[in-house]
């Protein structure tokens, strides 16, 4: 394979992306990184690096959360937040963002002040909630998308 890379997958193993998933987790359809975008119709910039994710299900209902954290340069940040329909970022951290849960889990830290955020509530379809990071090269982006 010249000029590439490639991952073999077995059956059953999580995506390379993935967060660590406990025995437990429940997993909708084969639980690869496309496949949860899609359901959350969420669509990564181009040029995303670093993608982390974990796809939070339940057996009840058509509820679940994604947690997203990528980087990726300016120019993308722009396009993915048109791309959920949220409009500028504000300082601060999201509302309602609670630093001690889930976030905690996979390691998702904000200190100091120079984060910025935007919401959008649900309308049937899906919530989002982004909180950035802005750096010299490249912004840390966190998502966390809820069905309704």
């Amino acid at each position: 394979m010249a000029g590439g890379t490639g991952w073999l997958l077995l059956p059953d193993e999580a995506d390379p992306h993935d967060y660590v998933r406990k025995p437990d987790d429940v997993v909708i359809g084969d639980g690869s990184l496309g496949a949860v975008l899609e359901r959350y119709r969420v669509s990564l910039p181009d040029r995303a690096a670093d993608v982390r994710f974990h796809d939070d299900e339940s057996l009840i209902g058509s509820e679940g959360t994604l947690f997203l954290h990528f980087k990726v340069p300016h120019a993308g940040l722009t396009t993915f937040l048109q791309s959920l329909k949220l409009g500028p970022l504000t300082p601060g951290l999201p509302a309602g963002w609670d630093l001690g849960g889930e976030g905690q889990r996979f390691g998702w830290s904000f200190p100091g002040s120079s984060w910025h955020g935007a919401q959008r509530r649900a309308e049937g379809t899906v919530a989002y909630s982004v909180a950035v990071g802005q750096a010299a090269k490249a912004d840390s982006v966190y998502v966390v998308a809820e069905h309704p």
